[in-house]
This record gives structure tokens, C-alpha cells and sequence, in this order.
């Protein structure tokens, strides 16, 4: 059973329904037990005083017959391992008898007077002598604080046991739910493949796999057969773009047309080449989700790894990428805390390097900073530009989203998904944080000893 922590036990509404029943169920008893524990004390009382009578009918048929001494005798006879308290008054021998308690309450069995819940009796002997015959308080009492301790643990005891067997109940319950709910994490962090255990015993906990795993099945075949459309889609499209491209190369290249229609054809020319960048750009990433794909349920990805140190790839990205900063008058800086050797392809690497710094270049302002850093995690780049909104981290990872909603920003919203699928193909993940101005972008990667 997987650990659950005490706060969610604590907040969770199957154990306060089961205490609920259980509480309730524990007032029923103790109202039951109370009522059982007066009529046991009452049923011993009168047992109690049955025999009572019948000790007193045996001392009144004897002292009818029996002088004060021969009782006294008898008295001294039955005293000893006996419940009975007896007890001579004035006017006979009080030889080896005590002083009187203070009982209850006293029936003269000659009356004819038998009260319920009487603790002694009285028989009057031939010279007027008065014979109180009692119950010992100490029987009485003995048995009543036994009553209390086998009524304790018959009431205690089973309350204890429900209670256990609730939160026994409880942590079954939420052990079950926690597994759903680990799963549906999996699959809101973008885990593909996710599945439920299903057992033999199909109880609704199984049925509940069922629908969820049939569900995320469709899912996945939808989303697989969208993305498969649209990457059919760029490939049919992009021959005839490319003819189109070739056509209006063909035209300038001639040098026959005026100025105006030059320059037209050279925006048309230039648009050509976006929308097939933009078209290469999803192939590529439908391929590389390809291999995530196959590497989470193969083992194995197209993509070769070999093991690489991190420093002389950035200080190849920033090689790259420094013209583009001095146009706009960024400062770059790197630092390398600690070597970072990854299990990588440098190819993928240095391109998704790029697509970082190129970001923070793009959305920096004129004359801002930009720090790229490497440490024994990955590589970090920051910048002090306006930034994500908490609200847009995660869906700026996906394809073709871009934040400018006039969409007058260059760029195909292809950037950070690349990034991103990159990561995962190396096992590890990439971090959108605020820089306070600016985003802090950590790419975390797989290192070559297996921690990430």
C-alpha cells in the first residue's frame, strides 16, 4: 500500500463519513450497553436479594424453634466464607458479632414486606433479640466494579475496532484513487502511453481503469491522427510552394520586370521561403515526437547519443549567435559553475541552445543583458526582457503558439516546442521561471552518470 501522507488522509472525506458512521454507531452501543448495564445491576440486586430471603425464611424456622445461644452458634457456622452479614441487637448475647451497618434499607420478613432493592432483612428471635441478615456491601461493590471494566472494554474495544477499520477503509481507498490520480499527472505533464492497472477482481476501481484507459486511448489516436494530417498537410503543401518559390526566382532572375514588380515578388518570394521553413519545422518535430514515442515505449529512439560536455557546444551557440546581440546592443555573458557532461546529440543540442538564445535576443530590449550559464543540471539563459505570464509557461511549449496576438513578431511558434521536444528526448525537461524582469529558461538534461 503506497505511503499517504497524514494531510491528505486528514482531508479526506471517505474517513470523516466512515467516523461519522462510526461515531454514530458508537452512541447506538453505549445507549444499548447503558441500558444492558442497569438491568445486570438489577438483575444481581434482585438475585442477590432472593437469597437473601431464603436466608432469612431459614433463621426465622429456626429461631421458632431455637433459643438466642443456638443461633449465635449457627451464626458463627455460616459466617466464615459467606456473603451474608449478620448482626444481634439489644436485648440477646452480641457475643462474636459487630457493630450494625448502615444499610438501605431493611424488610421484616414477618411483615410480609419484601421492597425491591433491599440490602438486609430482619427476624425478631423468641426473647425479642432483633437478627439483621445483610448482603456484604464488599460482594456487591466487587461485582459492580467488575460490571464496569468488562462493560468498558465491551464498549471501548469494538469503537477502537471500527475506528481502525475505518482508516484502514480510508487508506484503501485513497491508496486506489492516488494511482488514478499519479496517472492523470503523468498525462497532464505530457506523458503519452499512460495506463491504469486493471486487476482480476474488476470491482469499480477497475471499471474506472477501463473508461480511463479507453479514454486516454482515444486521445491518443485522435491527437496522433491530427498531428499525422497536419504533417501530410505541410508535405503535400510544400512541393507546390516550392515550385511557386522556384517560378518567382525564375521571374527576378530575367531582370525584365519594373521596379514595383520586383519588389513585390521579392515579399512574395520572401513569404515562400517562411511558409517552407514553417512546414519543415513541423515535419521535423512530428519525426522527433517519433522518437520521444519510441524511446518512452521501446526503450530506444532513432536518435544517436553519445556523451558530450556542454561548454564547448554554448561557446559555439554564442559564436553563432553574437552578431545578432551586437546588432541590438546586448551584452552576452557565460559562466560555467561546474562541467556538464550529458548523454546527447550535439546536433540537437546546439540548435535547442540556440532556440533559447535566440528567444531571449528576440524579446530582450535594445541594449539589455542576456546570461547563458552551465552547471551540473543543464544550461541556463536569462534574460531581463518582458517575460511569460505564469499563465502562458506551459502553453508556449506547444506547437505554432505564439504570445503576440497581432502575430507582427517574427518567428513560427516552433521554437520552445523544439526546445522542449529535444529535452525530452535526452530524458530530461525544460524550466520556464520569472527573472524578475526578464524569463529564466533552464534546460535540464539527462547527465551522463543517469541523474538529472
Amino acid at each position: 500500500m503506497a505511503a499517504i501522507s497524514s494531510d491528505v488522509l486528514y482531508r479526506s472525506s471517505v474517513l470523516k463519513l466512515l467516523l461519522w458512521f462510526g461515531g454514530g454507531l458508537f452512541l447506538v452501543m453505549s445507549l444499548l450497553m447503558q441500558q444492558l448495564y442497569q438491568n445486570s445491576l438489577q438483575t444481581y440486586q434482585q438475585s442477590l436479594d432472593d437469597l437473601l430471603r431464603q436466608e432469612t425464611e431459614l433463621f426465622s424456622q429456626l429461631a421458632a424453634v431455637a433459643d438466642t445461644s443456638v443461633i449465635q452458634a449457627n451464626i458463627e457456622t455460616r459466617r466464615k466464607g459467606s456473603l451474608y452479614y449478620y448482626y444481634l441487637g439489644q436485648g440477646g448475647s452480641q457475643q462474636g458479632t459487630t457493630a450494625a451497618p448502615d444499610y438501605p434499607a431493611i424488610a421484616n420478613v414477618q411483615s410480609g414486606s419484601q421492597r425491591q432493592g433491599m440490602r438486609a432483612t430482619k427476624v425478631i428471635l423468641q426473647d425479642g433479640t432483633p437478627l439483621v441478615i445483610g448482603i456484604s456491601e464488599q460482594v456487591y461493590q466487587q461485582f459492580q466494579n467488575n460490571l464496569n471494566v468488562r462493560f468498558l472494554w465491551a464498549t471501548f474495544v469494538p469503537f477502537m475496532g471500527v475506528f481502525a477499520a475505518a482508516v484502514w477503509f480510508a487508506l484503501n481507498i485513497l491508496t486506489r484513487l492516488n494511482k488514478v490520480n499519479q496517472s492523470m499527472n503523468q498525462v497532464m505533464c505530457g506523458e503519452r502511453g499512460v495506463r491504469l492497472k486493471v486487476s482480476a477482481a474488476t470491482d469499480e476501481f477497475d471499471l474506472l481503469a477501463i473508461h480511463l484507459n479507453t479514454m486516454l486511448e482515444q486521445m491518443e489516436q485522435n491527437e496522433a491522427r491530427l498531428r499525422s494530417l497536419t504533417v501530410d498537410i505541410a508535405h503535400d503543401l510544400r512541393t507546390p510552394m516550392a515550385r511557386l518559390k522556384l517560378r518567382v526566382e525564375t521571374l527576378l532572375e530575367q531582370g525584365e520586370l519594373g521596379s514595383r514588380e520586383e519588389e513585390e515578388l521579392r515579399y512574395l518570394q520572401q513569404d515562400f521561403d517562411q511558409l517552407l521553413d514553417t512546414f519543415s519545422g513541423m515535419m521535423e518535430l512530428y519525426n522527433l515526437s517519433q522518437g520521444v514515442h519510441q524511446s518512452i515505449h521501446q526503450g530506444s529512439t532513432k536518435i544517436t547519443l553519445e556523451p558530450l560536455d556542454l561548454k564547448p557546444i554554448i561557446l559555439d551557440v554564442l559564436d553563432f549567435m553574437e552578431p545578432c546581440a551586437n546588432e541590438k546592443e546586448q551584452a552576452l555573458s557565460y559562466r560555467c559553475d561546474v562541467p556538464c557532461l550529458v548523454m546527447g546529440n550535439r546536433n540537437l543540442l546546439f540548435r535547442a541552445i540556440c532556440n533559447l538564445l535566440d528567444n531571449a535576443i528576440k524579446y530582450t530590449p535594445a541594449g539589455g543583458n542576456i546570461e547563458i550559464a552551465s552547471d551540473c543540471f543543464g544550461v541556463l539563459v536569462a534574460d531581463n526582457g518582458p517575460g511569460i505570464a505564469d499563465k502562458d509557461k506551459r502553453r508556449v511549449l506547444d506547437q505554432l503558439v505564439r504570445l503576440d496576438p497581432s502575430r507582427t513578431s517574427s518567428g513560427f511558434g516552433l521554437g520552445l516546442a523544439f526546445v522542449n521536444t529535444v529535452a525530452q528526448l535526452h530524458a530530461g525537461r525544460i524550466v520556464l521561471s520569472d527573472n524578475h524582469p526578464g524569463l529564466r529558461a533552464r534546460l535540464l538534461l539527462n547527465r551522463s552518470d543517469g541523474i538529472i
